[in-house]
């Protein structure tokens, strides 16, 4: 079998060992060369599988994206074409979730009085990224509610459809994929009008899809003065970023929120793992298997329980602002945007929280690490 992969997928030599020949491709896309007999192929969401790259393709079998996003993949054309189809829905939701966390606990350090539990959070997607960021949140005290019109169509309970109460939120975190049509299209979810009603005191964060925020509207906006705080990783037309709207940004990456070494690995397991049930192959590998180890000191609760201190902790370990400064140096051109994300934190993987194991006292504290995303240990 021959296997095509984004050399981007890390441990896939390591998962797919003896499932046949692995081949990799730097580019966004693969070369006609590299596609015209391959079995399989394994993508990122920088890859657009259409029509075009299928043709070059004929003796495909599998197709799989290492992202929960699928709006890059052209699925109708697979079915019609017999091509199986795996991706990776959940793989990143923790790190997602972290990074929404860091953007927060850096706004609320820039404000001198604030009461956590009087601050709004609506999260608009109660997916996956939506509920790992919600989950932690809630876990400091913040009171958070849901967006998420389809689900609150089938009759879900904890989502809302309330567009105005999302749009009078503190702070409002995007978590939805890009959609075109259908009852709920989430392309310029935030056009110019949404935009035009939120003020200073509010936090804007979109970790999702750029598209979702018009960023044309989004640049009338905040040059009028008077703008809300902005987190941005995912930007409209990317890698082609608005570079003018980029210095009115108060922290903006290039589309790594889900890029743990974790969140990586993860979503290799999956596919690779789907690929080889694909083709009737043992598939066994679990993410403790491929990922490297890691000793973090233990901690004590105490330790953690302010702010102040909470928050230097993140900082030590996910120092969101070192990403923000890389963006804005090296990427507001096409090669230098991708490049960010092809060698994100090569040297020194990102590694998510779920590494620190914290020591609790008592069942209230347990829970809340626990959804903090801690590897929480309860003593007598």
């Amino acid at each position: 079998m021959k296997i095509v992969a984004d050399q981007n997928i890390p441990a896939l030599s390591d998962i797919l060992s003896g499932a046949g020949t692995l081949s990799y491709f730097s580019e966004r896309n693969p070369s006609q060369e590299m596609l015209a007999d391959a079995d399989a192929l394994l993508v990122r969401s920088v890859t657009a599988v259409d029509k075009e790259l299928l043709e070059q393709a004929p003796y495909l079998k599998f197709v799989a994206s290492a992202t929960i996003g699928t709006e890059h993949v052209n699925l109708p054309l697979l079915q019609e074409r017999g091509i199986a189809f795996a991706h990776a829905p959940g793989a990143n939701a923790q790190s997602v979730g972290e990074y929404v966390l860091c953007v927060v606990l850096d706004w609320l350090s820039n404000k001198s009085v604030y009461s956590v539990d009087e601050i709004d959070v609506a999260i608009v997607g109660a997916g996956h990224t939506g509920r790992a960021a919600g989950k932690r949140l809630q876990a400091l005290g913040f009171n958070v509610h849901y967006y998420d019109p389809p689900l609150c169509k089938k009759g879900v309970k904890f989502v809302h459809d309330h567009w105005q109460r999302v749009l009078t939120a503190d702070i409002i975190s995007c978590h939805v994929p890009l959609t075109n049509d259908g009852d709920f299209p989430t392309r310029h979810l935030f056009e110019s009008t949404a935009l035009q009603s939120l003020h200073s005191e509010q936090l804007l964060v979109n970790a999702s899809r750029g598209a979702v925020i018009d960023n044309k509207a989004l640049l009338d906006r905040v040059v009028q003065g008077e703008r809300p705080s902005i987190a941005l990783d995912v930007w409209e037309n990317e890698p082609d970023v608005l570079a003018d709207l980029v210095p009115y940004i108060d922290i903006a990456t290039p589309h790594i929120a889900g890029h743990s070494l974790e969140g990586k690995v993860g979503g290799a397991v999956m596919i690779a793992n789907a690929l080889l049930a694909h083709f009737e192959m043992p598939a066994n590998k679990e993410l403790a298997d491929v990922l490297p180890k890691i000793d973090w000191p233990e901690l004590d609760a105490a330790m953690l329980t302010s702010p102040e201190s909470f928050n230097s902790w993140v900082k030590e370990h996910f120092n969101i602002h070192e990403d923000d400064k890389n963006f804005r140096l090296h990427g507001l051109t096409r090669d230098g945007f991708d490049s960010l994300r092809r060698n994100y934190r090569k040297e020194s993987p990102r590694r998510e929280f779920i590494n620190q194991v914290v020591t609790c006292h008592n069942s209230e504290q347990y829970i809340q690490f626990l959804q903090l995303g801690f590897r929480a240990r309860q003593i007598a």
